[in-house]
């Protein structure tokens, strides 16, 4: 998602009196991809007992996974667990709940006029469109987890124009499958003032709503005693509003653990940084946790 040249203008996350190393996706996610490498390398030179491992790297789950979807949920069919190396959340908790997500495309048809001459006789796609993206706004319930945010509005073909066509990119997130279901009820019943213009709307889902489902319960508990054995004080669990591909697994009822990565902050922004002091526990907790799963979890 880093434009060429990136590095050029980089600029630095301001000190916090601890060591940082800032980069474009050092969180997100190159250094969980580094770490799940080095942890499986440090376990065999232990002579840990270790599973097979499989890795797997796309790079298309900033986009929604949309090619690689079909494959993560194959190989995760034939896994005994999943380990999803995404940067972890505030403290170096792992992710076990995550928000489902879609971006609709709003389309509005309207009638064009000049808008000098004969503006009653238009039908302004852009005025609907707008009427719509507020009613839109409306229908979010951030106490139940629901947002809603037009985030990219075009159309129009000049301004002495009345607009005939205007679109609209909406993104929706959910906590729940009930609010996904009320979220499409109540944006399909939206009206507009002007009867003349037609509202399309493309209920675009991409990630299901991940939460701690029950066969992913051990694997938490699991990877909580490798911490405790690794002397960490404890191994907490967060939600988080952003999805990842961890969503797509935990929708089969299959055992998945998210935020196994990095510990940092300012994912996709400038000055992304990870505390490099984190490294060692963190690569040090997979490749535990590794070794705990050379008996699996499920047959």
């Amino acid at each position: 998602m880093w434009p060429t040249g990136t590095l050029a203008g980089w600029a630095p996350s301001e000190s916090d009196g601890r060591e940082k190393l800032s980069g474009p996706g050092i969180f997100d996610m190159k250094t969980g991809l580094a770490q799940g490498i080095w942890a499986l390398k440090l376990a065999r030179e232990y002579g840990v007992s270790v599973p097979t491992v499989t890795f797997l790297f796309n790079g298309d789950e900033e986009v929604g996974s949309r090619s690689s979807r079909p494959v993560i949920e194959e190989v995760a069919h034939h896994a005994d667990v999943t380990l999803v190396l995404e940067p972890s959340a505030h403290g170096g908790a792992v992710k076990t709940a995550r928000k489902g997500n879609g971006t609709f495309r709003v389309t509005a048809s309207g009638v064009e006029a000049h808008a000098g001459l004969a503006p009653e006789d238009g039908a302004s796609a852009i005025t609907a469109l707008s009427e719509f993206v507020v009613a839109a706004a409306a229908v979010a319930a951030p106490d139940k987890g629901t947002t809603i945010n037009p985030g990219l509005i075009t159309g129009g073909s000049a301004a002495n124009v009345v607009a005939g066509q205007a679109t609209a990119s909406v993104d929706i997130r959910v906590s729940s499958e009930a609010e996904r279901e009320r979220v499409d009820t109540e944006l399909e019943a939206i009206k507009v003032s002007d009867p003349r213009v037609r509202i399309d709307i493309d209920h675009a889902w991409n990630r299901p709503p991940m939460t701690l489902n029950a066969a992913s319960a051990p694997l938490l508990g699991l990877a909580r005693e490798v911490a405790r054995e690794q002397g960490r004080d404890g191994l907490p669990a967060a939600a988080v509003g952003g999805a990842s591909d961890a969503n797509f697994v935990a929708a089969l009822g299959l055992p998945v653990l998210c935020g196994m990565g990095a510990v940092g902050d300012g994912a996709h922004a400038q000055g992304e940084f990870i505390y490099p002091d984190t490294v060692p526990a963190q690569t040090a907790l997979i490749a535990g946790l590794l070794g705990r799963l050379a008996a699996p979890l499920r047959g």
